[in-house]
């Protein structure tokens, strides 16, 4: 078990629990061991923990899916010699968030219902608030997993140990969006209703709200609202109904600012190096992110990226050993991002950031990494936390100038685009200030104002929803997710927008991005093998789902 590394996290439950079995007979062993109502009956608080952080927990998640993979898809991530033609395929040991939720997540978050639908009846009714806590954590999870592979168990799933189907049926996505929409809905309901009797509280159980039920509320009310995102495409008039209802109806209940963010923070030790450790992929920053957030002078540019090798102190070496020329200037500019496109290796105007200039104390690199400890605080001996972001007010707001500048609202597109700037660079210092990244400096006086005047950032009605995708793009840093569902969703930003994202250009073609995991065949023997057979064969019907081992095939939602 992995409490210890949270700073939070109590396990006297669990350490309890682990001596009474210690202390009991071999025969008693025996029918703890035998007896499934025997095992739950732990407490349902160490159960939600437990259920969170190995929800958080998964080095190749984070190595494979989020360095290796989605990242690069999406160009918030490149490599220092920038992309090969294979990068728009698909990579091996993707595609954790599937196993996790159902062997190690979300199975036990079903856990935590069923043993509170076993307690006395003068008990049941103190723990409701929990159980609706742990629905709403159960829908985001699934919601996270179909996003990649469309169809899943859902309804009958995690019933087995229940007395429930071996072989659960596949949900559609279709039916799974109308499924957390209601569940969403009534969550609210449910959680703001005056309760009967006195709730026992998850207080530090509960790593995000310790507890809190009207930060609750707002988390499932704002995940209601992205979630209906996803039908911009699909279903734009369910869009709006969802949209209408929650502005209409909640929305006192969505975020109202960055102390309402959802996500978990856990000191360095939680997730150490290893697979953990983002430096080991190669990290470095994109070209025309970089660009667009310097000219810009983006307040956080410094806490996305590292300073580049060129110190006056280096480029005064590499010019008396002769490694450049006589007559260069130094540039004060210390932050470059890498081109993106396998292509871009063969433009001889684009060679400078493809081969170091090599000093006696080392490479010299132009090429700006990224803030390592924004993701590994523990390299370097540090001791800051990490941030795990599920879901942030930032993204509210800029989701609600979208909604805004589509005309599926009457709000300001203006007003929310510059609280979702505002918001973004506020939880993005938090973030920084908390990994303690080592060139960490306090936002400047009027460093936000300052960028909010800059021409290009400025709100322009005639380009305001290129300017709004532009900040979501920015925002979801942390979130590879949302930004991978962000270019799915809307195409922006692109090689045509002001933040120029390159095309993956090989050969002078250009490469689709992945849109989703392969969705394995079963295999002959599989005790599921219909019910798998038939989800295929359901998701096969868009024409644009493509193979079912295409990546570049599309989930229900992503409709051209």
């Amino acid at each position: 078990m992995k409490y210890s590394k949270y700073n939070v996290v109590k396990v006297s439950a669990f350490l309890s629990f682990a001596l009474l079995i210690s202390s009991c007979s071999k025969e008693k062993f025996a029918e703890y061991n035998t007896n499934p109502d025997a095992v739950i009956t732990i407490a349902p608080e160490p159960l939600f923990t437990k259920a969170v952080t190995n929800w958080h927990d998964d080095s190749f998640e984070a190595f494979y899916e989020n360095y290796r993979g989605v990242s690069r898809w999406t160009r918030q991530m490149v490599s220092l010699t920038g992309n090969t033609s294979t990068i728009t395929d698909g990579i091996g040991n993707i595609n954790q968030r599937y196993g996790r939720f159902y062997n190690s997540s979300g199975d036990l978050l079903v856990d935590v219902q069923k043993t509170i639908d076993k307690l006395t009846d003068d008990q049941k009714p103190r723990y409701a608030q929990m159980k609706t806590i742990a629905e709403i954590m159960r829908v985001y999870e699934a919601w996270f997993v179909t996003d990649g592979n469309g169809s899943i168990p859902y309804t009958e799933a995690f019933q087995a140990r229940y007395n429930g189907t071996f072989t659960p049926v596949y949900d559609s996505q279709q039916n799974l969006y109308n499924i957390f929409e209601q569940t969403l809905k009534n969550a609210v309901i449910a959680l703001k209703a005056q309760p009967a009797v006195p709730q026992v509280s998850l207080g530090n159980n509960d790593l995000y709200f310790q507890g809190a039920i009207p930060k609750w509320i707002k988390a499932a009310t704002s995940l209601r609202l992205l979630i209906a995102m996803r039908l911009s495409k699909k279903d734009p008039a369910k869009l709006k109904a969802i949209v209408t209802d929650i502005l209409t109806n909640n929305a006192a209940d969505l975020m109202s600012s960055p102390d309402d963010d959802w996500s978990l923070k856990a000191g360095s030790n939680f997730i150490g190096t290893g697979n953990w450790d983002v430096s080991a992929s190669g990290a470095y920053g994109a070209n025309g992110t970089v660009d667009f957030m310097w000219r810009n002078e983006d307040p956080r540019l410094p806490l996305f990226y590292q300073k580049n090798s060129w110190t006056q102190e280096n480029f005064d070496a590499a010019k008396s050993e002769g490694k450049i020329p006589a007559s260069s200037v130094y540039d004060t500019r210390r932050y470059y991002g890498q081109f993106t496109s396998p292509d871009a290796n063969t433009i001889p105007a684009k060679q400078k950031f493809f081969s170091p200039v090599v000093i006696k104390s080392g490479n010299l690199d132009t090429i700006s990494a990224i803030q390592y400890r924004m993701f590994t605080p523990a390299l370097s001996s540090g001791t800051g936390s990490a941030t795990f972001l599920i879901l942030t007010y930032a993204d509210i707001c800029l989701l609600r100038a979208e909604l805004a500048a589509r005309n599926i609202t009457t709000e300001s597109a203006s007003d929310w685009y510059n609280k979702g700037i505002d918001a973004s660079i506020i939880t993005y210092d938090r973030i920084a200030k908390a990994a303690g990244l080592a060139d960490y400096a306090a936002l400047g006086t009027n460093a936000v104002a300052n960028y909010k005047a800059k021409p290009e950032i400025v709100y322009n009605p005639a380009k305001g929803l290129e300017q709004i995708l532009i900040q979501q793009y920015l925002n979801f840093y942390k979130n590879y997710n949302e930004c991978w569902a962000l270019l799915k969703r809307t195409g922006m930003p692109n090689a045509q927008t002001a933040l120029v994202l390159e095309d993956f250009t090989f050969s002078g073609q250009v490469q689709a991005i992945p849109r989703r995991f392969v969705i394995n065949f079963p295999i002959a023997g599989d005790a599921n093998f219909t019910n798998k057979q038939n989800a295929i064969a359901d998701m096969a019907k868009e024409s644009y789902f493509g193979q079912p081992t295409d990546v570049k095939g599309r989930v229900w939602w992503d409709m051209p």
